[in-house]
């Protein structure tokens, strides 16, 4: 492997050497690096740095065409490969949302078809990075223009960003990684984009902007929200795949697996595959830790309501959920519904009880009271409407049928979202009162958080998102 690349290394230089030697004066005539394979000239064109692929313009018409738009699709491919992370991969709907929002997301095909200018472009940026980092007031709020460039550059530094930050891996813990001034620029550029994918999932979510692909699902606000928690190091972990759908695919992944699991057990009663919405519900307690569920061999580990430790955060952010299998009632109600539509495409609802979140079958015209409701924070226990009565009744609450109506997915977020907020009020209190001795302060993101929960809408307005309580480095 080392002579390949010291021969594809060779090549390089005698391309980029062309403009001090002149064409040759043989009679022969000289080949065409456009008569390689795409292949063999993406892996040449890929040693050279930017000043050498530039001096090419002037080698003479046989090289000419490699950096003009006679080979663009070289050009894209040494793009794409130089440029891993700092190109998202989103769907037809978030692009166009994108479009009208002038949301700057680092598109599959450039304007004018140059990926030649669109390299040189990025390779440029690029060179800049590390003497803006320097520049970098990490202790000034408002007014930052440093910051500010930095988040509006966002996707198109980050691969110079995680290179730059690479080394520190080797010899500085995670928090010190995350505290840096590389750390923070990278913690920053993740929740301006999470922020722009909330603002489409609300549009979506409410028909404000109609999507091709229909409804959006419930798990997906409750991914997008665990996403706005990943930092500097999460990024540079996943660095090699596409870090912003690292997440989502872990969690679909997971959620498709426990399907899967109780289609299985599903399948041993009946060989039609057709199973009425009980029947799915009595199937679900394999995977919630009911009083009297067989275990069978392979078993998934049973979800259950996190009691001793209530009010710690990562209860309320599903992927957390999904890997340590414990949650609060609103978490796992997602889950169940998430994993119930795999199985069957029936798409319960998520019902707000007073003090309580319970999952609710589909109505079909029934009367409430004929209604089937399943508790999973307690064991997936199936409930009836009687129960939910006993539920508000531990309040001292009058109940009325507007208590079992089925809440938006908008609502739902929303509740996630303030129980992060009020977990992590808790967490600052703990932290001020000397409690906390292990704190890493990571009850900060409160602040910045709460701006998911304002009408307001800044995907338009980078200056003003950035102006907004907890969106300055000292909050990152």
């Amino acid at each position: 492997m080392a002579g390949e690349a010291s021969g594809v290394r060779g090549a390089a230089e005698g391309l980029s050497r062309l403009r001090v030697d002149g064409p040759s004066t043989v009679d022969a005539p000289t080949p065409s690096i456009g008569a390689f394979p795409t292949e063999i000239q993406t892996q040449i064109l890929s040693h050279l740095n930017v000043e050498e692929l530039i001096s090419l313009r002037a080698s003479g018409c046989n090289y000419r065409d490699i950096v003009t738009n006679n080979c663009q699709e070289t050009w894209k491919r040494l793009h794409d490969a130089n440029w891993v992370n700092g190109k998202r991969r989103t769907s037809a709907d978030l692009q166009a949302w994108s479009k009208l929002k002038g949301w700057n997301v680092h598109p599959e095909e450039i304007a004018d078809g140059n990926w030649y200018n669109e390299f040189v472009r990025r390779a440029r940026l690029d060179r800049c990075v590390r003497g803006r980092i320097l520049a970098l007031d990490v202790e000034k709020p408002q007014g930052n223009e440093v910051w500010y460039g930095l988040m509006a550059d966002g996707l198109d530094i980050l691969d110079s960003l995680i290179k730059i930050s690479r080394p520190l891996r080797r010899f500085s813990s995670p928090l010190e990684i995350q505290n840096g001034v590389c750390g923070k620029v990278l913690t920053g550029i993740n929740r301006v984009v999470r922020y722009q994918e909330w603002k489409f999932l609300i549009d979506a979510s409410t028909g404000a902007f109609p999507t091709e692909r229909g409804k959006i699902r419930l798990e997906e606000g409750a991914i997008a929200i665990t996403g706005f928690y990943d930092d500097a190091t999460v990024m540079m972990r996943n660095c090699k795949s596409d870090w912003m759908k690292f997440g989502e695919r872990r969690a679909n992944k997971e959620l498709d697996k426990l399907a899967t699991f109780v289609k299985e057990r599903l399948s041993q009663r009946s060989c039609t595959g057709d199973y009425s919405v009980r029947e799915v519900l009595e199937a679900m307690k394999f995977l919630f830790e009911s009083p009297g569920a067989p275990n069978f061999e392979g078993c998934p580990t049973p979800f259950t309501g996190n009691v001793d430790d209530y009010y710690n955060h990562t209860n309320s952010l599903i992927n957390y959920c999904l890997f340590l299998r414990k949650g609060i009632p609103m978490t796992l109600s997602i889950i169940y519904v998430a994993v119930v539509r795999r199985i069957c495409g029936i798409e319960l609802d998520i019902i707000g009880l007073p003090g309580h979140i319970v999952v609710g079958a589909p109505s079909d015209g029934l009367s409430n009271a004929d209604r089937v409701f399943v508790d999973p924070f307690h064991q997936g226990r199936i409930l009836s409407y009687d129960d939910c009565r006993d539920i508000v009744a531990r309040y001292n609450l009058e109940f009325s049928d507007d208590m079992v109506r089925p809440i938006s997915n908008r609502q739902v977020w929303e509740r996630i979202l303030r129980n992060l907020i009020h977990c992590h009020s808790m967490q600052a209190m703990r932290d001020d009162n000397g409690e906390d001795s292990d704190s890493d302060h990571r009850w900060k993101i409160a602040l910045p958080l709460r701006i998911f929960l304002s009408d307001s809408d800044y995907v338009d307005n980078l200056r003003l998102l950035l102006a907004a309580p907890g969106w300055c480095p000292q909050y990152c």
